[in-house]
C-alpha cells in the first residue's frame, strides 16, 4: 500500500499506481454554514476542521446544525477499471455525500470512520466535486443522545481516498482494515492465531490469500496461505490459521513489542491488494480477588479518564496534539487510559500500541447529566445506530493490542425507559464478534445494570457531589461483604481550577463557582492509600487527566468547562493533583514538586509545608536555612508548623536527584 500527498493546481493526481493506493484530501476544502449563508462566501479550511468554536467559548447555545464541505478532485483517466473509495475519519454526528450532483449515502455516528464506494460516481480524466452535508443538531436517533460533552460539528479527522484493484481487501466492512488478527490462545510458548480476511471481487472468481507474520525488523516468522472464493454478491472471506512458536509477549509499559502482519491478496499470482495490521501477543484476565492480570501476572492498572477535547481546537485534533497529551499521561506514571465518551482518533490507539499504554475503549452510549437529558430512547432507531455504532468500534480498532477492554455504556439511568435489556444485547453482540476482550461499563446506580457486562467501574461521588473522601472505605467494605464476587473498578474525582486559592479547606458546592485546588488534592490524596491498599479493584480510573469542554455546565470559572482534569484544558498547567500521582505513579523519572505554589498571597505566618517526591528523602530549605530532611508517605512529605515572614519567603525542596522552587507572599 503506498500513501500519497501529491498536490498540483489546487487538484490531487495520482501517477505509478500502485495494488493499493492512500491519497490524503486533507486540503483546500471550502466551507460554509449558517454564518456564510451560501457557498458564494464559503471560506478556505484545511482538515481536520470543525466550526464550533461557539463552544469552546462556554456558550451554552452553541450552534447545532448543518455546515457543508466542498472539494474539487481531479480523477486520472488510468483510474478507470479500479475502485475508488472515501474514507472519513469522523464527522460530527450525521454526514451526507453528494459526488457530481448525485446523492451517494448518509452515515450517522460522529466519532468511528465510514467508507462510500464512489467508482460509479466519478467521472474519469475530469474534475470531480465532493460535497459533504455535515449535521450536528440533537437527534433522538443518533448516539450520544445525552451527557455533558460538547457534540462538535465538523469534519475533525482525516478524508482520504483509497484506490484498489477490482479484487480487493475489503474496504467498506465497517471502515475497518478488513483484516482480523483473532488471538485464540497465547502464552509464553506458543501464540495460536486465526485471521479473517474479508474480500471482495467478481462473482467467481478464486483468489489466494498470504499472510506472513514479521518481527519489527522485517524478519519473518511465519507464513501461510489460504484460498478464497467470490460469492454471486461479490463478497468473500478467507480465513487463516498461524501458529507462532515461543513468542515475544506485548508485555504492556515494560515491554509493547509489536509484530506486524502482512496480508497479500493475489490473483493467479500477481498480487492486486496488500495490507497491514499491528499485532500485539497477550493474554489477560481479572480475577475478583487478584485484579487485573496481564500475561498471567498481576499487572495493577493505574488509568487516566480522558476525553478527546481540547482548547482551541476541541476535537479537530492532529497527531502531534495526541502525541503531547500521551506523553502527559506517560510522564504521570499512568499505564491505562479510558477512552471516555467516544472512540478516539485512530493515531491515538496506535500510540498507545507503542507505549504499552492499556486502553478501555467505549462507545458513545452516555447516561443523562442533566435533568432534561435521556441517555437511552426506546426506538428501533436508536438501538439500531447503538447496534452499528458498536460494530464500527470494535471492527476498527480490532488488532490494536492496547485495547483490551470495550465500554457498553457510561452511567445509564434505568428510571423511565430502562436500557438493561438493550445493554444485555449490546453485550452479547460484543462478546461473539470479539471474545478475546472483555466488556465493562462505569455506573451510578444500584441494581440489575450492573451485572451484565463482565466488568463494572464504580464512579464515585464521595468528597465531590456528596460525602466526604473517607466515606470510601465504608463503601470498600461493603463492596467486599456483598458483592465480593463482582468484577469491580473505580473511578472518582474533583473539579479546580488553578486560579481558586483560600486558606480554609472545605468540601465546596460542585455545582458552585469557586472549585479550590487545594480541595482537588486533598480528596486524591484521601483517596490514595484506600484504592491503593485494594487490589481487588480490577482498574483504577482517575477522573479526569484533563479538563473538557462542557458548553452546558456554569460551575467553576463558569466558562463551560468540566475541571475535573489533572491538566488545564490547554495543557499548560499541570495541577498539583498531577504531581501527587506522578510521585506514587512514576519511579523511573526523580522528582520533586513544591505544591500549593499557587496559594499566594497567605494570610497566615504560620503554615505546612507540602511536597511531592518519589524519592526516599527530601530536604525542605526556608530563606535559606534548612529545616531538616523528612521521610514521606504515599510521595507526601510535610512540614508543619513551618514560621514565614511576611512579603515573599523563597523555598526549596531537594532530594539527591532533583531540585523544586517556590516563592511564598505572605501578607
Amino acid at each position: 500500500m503506498k500513501r500519497i500527498w501529491i498536490l498540483i493546481a489546487g487538484v490531487f493526481m495520482l501517477t505509478q499506481l500502485s495494488a493499493r493506493d492512500v491519497i490524503n484530501i486533507n486540503r483546500d476544502w471550502r466551507f460554509f454554514s449558517h454564518t456564510e449563508g451560501s457557498s458564494d462566501r464559503a471560506q478556505g479550511v484545511n482538515l481536520p476542521h470543525m466550526w464550533n468554536n461557539d463552544a469552546l467559548s462556554g456558550r451554552n447555545d452553541y450552534f447545532r446544525g448543518v455546515g457543508n464541505y466542498m472539494k474539487d478532485i481531479a480523477v486520472p483517466k488510468e483510474w478507470a477499471g479500479r475502485r475508488i473509495f472515501v474514507r472519513f475519519g469522523g464527522a460530527g454526528t450525521v454526514a451526507d455525500l453528494i459526488v457530481n450532483g448525485r446523492y451517494v449515502g448518509e452515515h450517522r455516528g460522529g466519532y468511528s470512520a465510514f467508507t462510500f464506494d464512489l467508482t460509479d460516481y466519478l467521472k474519469y480524466g475530469e474534475n470531480n466535486s465532493l460535497w459533504v452535508i455535515v449535521n450536528n443538531a440533537p437527534r433522538l436517533d443518533v448516539l450520544p443522545t445525552a451527557g455533558d460533552i460538547n457534540v462538535y460539528g465538523g469534519l475533525y479527522r482525516d478524508v482520504e481516498l483509497i484506490v484498489t484493484d477490482p479484487s480487493h481487501i475489503a474496504v467498506d466492512d465497517y471502515a475497518s482494515e478488513g483484516v482480523y488478527v483473532h488471538q485464540k490462545e497465547v502464552s509464553r510458548e506458543k501464540a495460536d492465531l486465526e485471521t479473517v480476511v474479508r474480500v471482495r471481487g467478481a462473482a467467481g472468481k478464486t483468489l489466494t490469500v498470504n499472510l506472513a507474520v514479521e518481527t519489527p525488523n522485517r524478519d519473518t516468522v511465519v507464513v501461510q496461505g489460504a484460498k478464497v472464493k467470490i460469492a454471486g454478491d461479490g463478497r468473500g472471506s478467507a480465513t487463516v490459521p498461524v501458529i507462532v512458536g515461543n513468542p515475544t509477549l506485548w508485555d504492556g509499559v515494560e515491554n509493547p513489542y509489536m509484530y506486524t502482519v502482512r496480508v497479500q491478496l493475489a490473483d493467479e499470482g500477481r498480487v492486486c491488494d496488500e495490507v497491514t495490521v499491528p499485532l500485539g501477543l497477550r493474554f489477560f484476565s481479572v480475577d475478583p480477588k487478584q485484579g487485573f492480570l496481564l500475561n498471567g501476572r498481576p499487572y495493577r492498572i493505574h488509568g487516566v479518564v480522558h476525553y478527546e477535547d481540547r482548547a482551541s481546537v476541541g476535537i479537530a485534533l492532529k497527531q502531534y496534539q495526541i502525541k503531547e497529551d500521551l506523553d502527559l499521561i506517560t510522564e504521570m506514571g499512568a499505564n491505562a487510559v479510558r477512552a471516555a465518551g467516544y472512540p478516539h482518533h485512530p493515531g491515538f490507539y496506535d500510540e498507545c500500541d507503542r507505549r504499552g499504554i492499556l486502553v478501555w475503549s467505549e462507545m458513545p452510549f452516555i447516561g443523562p447529566a442533566y435533568m432534561t437529558d435521556k441517555g437511552y430512547i426506546h426506538t428501533d432507531d436508536f438501538r439500531r445506530n447503538g447496534e452499528q455504532q458498536l460494530y464500527e468500534m470494535i471492527f476498527q480498532q480490532f488488532n490494536h493490542p492496547s485495547v483490551v477492554f470495550w465500554g457498553i455504556f457510561s452511567d445509564q439511568d434505568p428510571r423511565g425507559d430502562d436500557p438493561t435489556d438493550y445493554i444485555k444485547g449490546l453485550n452479547a453482540m460484543a462478546m461473539q464478534e470479539d471474545p478475546s476482550r472483555m466488556t465493562t461499563a462505569t455506573s451510578n446506580q444500584d441494581g440489575p445494570i450492573n451485572f451484565v457486562t463482565d466488568l463494572i467501574v464504580w464512579d464515585l461521588p464521595f468528597g465531590w457531589k456528596e460525602g466526604m473522601p473517607g466515606d470510601l472505605k465504608i463503601w470498600l467494605d461493603q463492596l467486599q461483604k456483598k458483592w465480593g464476587s463482582l468484577c469491580s473498578g473505580i473511578t472518582y474525582g474533583a473539579g479546580a481550577s488553578i486560579y481558586h486559592q483560600e486558606d480554609s479547606l472545605y468540601r465546596p458546592n460542585y455545582l458552585g463557582n469557586w472549585h479550590p485546588e487545594r480541595w482537588q488534592t486533598s480528596l486524591h490524596e484521601q483517596y490514595f492509600p484506600l484504592v491503593d491498599a485494594s487490589p481487588f479493584l480490577w482498574g483504577w480510573f482517575v477522573a479526569n487527566m484533563f479538563d473538557y469542554g462542557a458548553a452546558g455546565r456554569d460551575w467553576g470559572e463558569g466558562t463551560g468547562i468540566d475541571d475535573r482534569g489533572l491538566v488545564t484544558f490547554d495543557r499548560k498547567y499541570r495541577k498539583d493533583a498531577f504531581y501527587f500521582y506522578k510521585a506514587n505513579w512514576n519511579k523511573a523519572e526523580p522528582m520533586v514538586y513544591i505544591a500549593q505554589k499557587r496559594w499566594t498571597p497567605r494570610v497566615k505566618t504560620t503554615q505546612t509545608i507540602r511536597v511531592y517526591s518519589n524519592a526516599p528523602e527530601v530536604e525542605l530549605l526556608v530563606n535559606g536555612a534548612s529545616l531538616g530532611r523528612k521521610t514521606g508517605a504515599n510521595g507526601v512529605f510535610l512540614w508543619e508548623n513551618v514560621e514565614l515572614k511576611r512579603g515573599v519567603n523563597a523555598l526549596e525542596a531537594r532530594s539527591d536527584t532533583s531540585i523544586d522552587y517556590a516563592d511564598i507572599r505572605v501578607l
